[in-house]
């Protein structure tokens, strides 16, 4: 364990949170500064510090403002990688979208980062919180729900075994992953969408740098994201159906790189090297509702998106920030009045985002004529009407 797990336990905390992730961490930071008379318990399985996860991560300027506002952005501002452009297009078609920083007064659309230096950030700054309670190698078990409160089962591993812990709080938040524990305990069912897709995860070296260009190519196969790093480097998540994601994935890295600058194309220039390549499903989770008795779920134990927008993490964003407003004048944080207004405020921009994603996934799969001259023809207006450009760029940037 780590941090003050040594500390004594209240008879009642306000709230335990499971999961000390990037939308757990943030969330135990923003609740704890909001009512610093509360102490803030997180539950994480990670022993000495967060994973060093290698996964690159699109911030949209609405998240780096916030992370500007508690301080954590200035830490790690000087590892990310500005997104300053976008570049939208359908290949072997005419319509495309361009999108400038300039064009909407702010100094760069987003940001790309690594999750595991974000996550450090985080990490350090809830150690940092007097109110924030981490709990290292403790992960959630199980919980009884009463009336006024819910006894918090956890596990901690001390040498060779196993030791369960009992904190009785009046909010539990299930910031726990796509495989949420607390979902599961609290019977929450989950909507599956399978897209019949596998995204790629890799990182390329490019001839020459992207200079804060990000690139969403749409292609036969599925689309292409690019997305700009240091040093003439770029982050790839590149779609196909399982079948060509398994194969493409055995290829020599020589060959690997030739199809997928085929598929490409060329307008980021030559990809000279790749590495970290690893493959993972596409799907849509939702889960039935957010909340259960004196339970709220956040982040990926919610929702889980295509990452077509670069839109996942940003949604868990704007759950923490939610919630902490919920929290912030709350008289009792698990009672159903606060918890049914937070699944309230958030319905609207589940519904947005989701519809938008699902909307680019099943509208760029489909190579029926109609379908592809509707898009090039959306991509076009976009490209060419500033309403509409300031609109699609203001959902990107994640203002609401």
């Amino acid at each position: 364990m780590d941090g003050r797990v040594n500390a004594a336990e209240p008879q009642m905390a306000p709230l335990v949170i499971a999961g000390g992730g990037l939308v757990g961490a943030l969330t135990a930071l923003l609740i704890a500064r909001g009512r610093p008379n509360w102490t803030v318990h997180v539950l994480e399985p990670q022993a000495n510090g967060p994973a060093m996860d290698k996964r690159t991560i699109a911030l949209a300027a609405a998240t780096v403002t916030l992370l500007e506002r508690i301080g954590v952005w200035q830490q790690v501002a000087e590892l990310a990688s500005p997104i300053e452009h976008i570049h939208v297009s359908d290949r072997g078609h005419l319509g495309m979208t361009r999108l400038h920083a300039s064009q909407h007064d702010v100094a760069a659309m987003g940001q790309v980062i690594t999750a595991a230096a974000l996550n450090t950030a985080l990490y350090k700054a809830c150690l940092a919180q007097t109110n924030i309670t981490w709990h290292g190698g403790a992960w959630f078990k199980s919980a009884e729900r009463h009336a006024n409160h819910i006894n918090v089962d956890y596990q901690i591993k001390h040498n060779d075994s196993e030791q369960t812990h009992t904190m009785a709080a009046q909010l539990l938040v299930g910031a726990d992953g796509a495989r949420s524990q607390v979902r599961a305990d609290a019977g929450i069912a989950m909507a599956h969408t399978d897209y019949q897709q596998f995204g790629i995860i890799a990182t390329l070296t490019l001839s020459e740098d992207l200079q804060g260009w990000a690139y969403e190519r749409f292609t036969d196969t599925g689309p292409i994201a690019l997305l700009p790093m240091a040093e003439r480097q770029a982050s790839l998540v590149w779609s196909l159906a399982p079948e060509q994601a398994n194969s493409i994935l055995q290829l020599p890295d020589h060959e690997f790189l030739a199809q997928c600058q085929k598929a490409f194309g060329y307008r980021a220039g030559r990809f000279v090297a790749v590495k970290d390549k690893v493959q993972y499903p596409l799907q849509l989770h939702l889960a039935q509702t957010s909340i259960a008795h004196r339970t709220v779920l956040i982040g990926n134990a919610s929702h889980t998106l295509h990452p077509i927008a670069g839109q996942g993490f940003n949604l868990g964003v704007r759950d923490a920030i939610a919630l902490a407003e919920q929290l912030t004048g709350a008289q009792e944080p698990g009672s159903y009045k606060v918890l049914s207004a937070y699944n309230k405020q958030r319905q609207s921009d589940y519904q947005r985002i989701i519809g938008l994603t699902d909307s680019l996934v099943r509208g760029f799969s489909n190579q029926h004529v109609p379908l592809v001259m509707g898009r090039n023809i959306a991509l076009f207006g976009l490209d060419n009407l500033p309403p509409l450009r300031d609109i699609f760029a203001r959902q990107t940037m994640g203002f609401q």
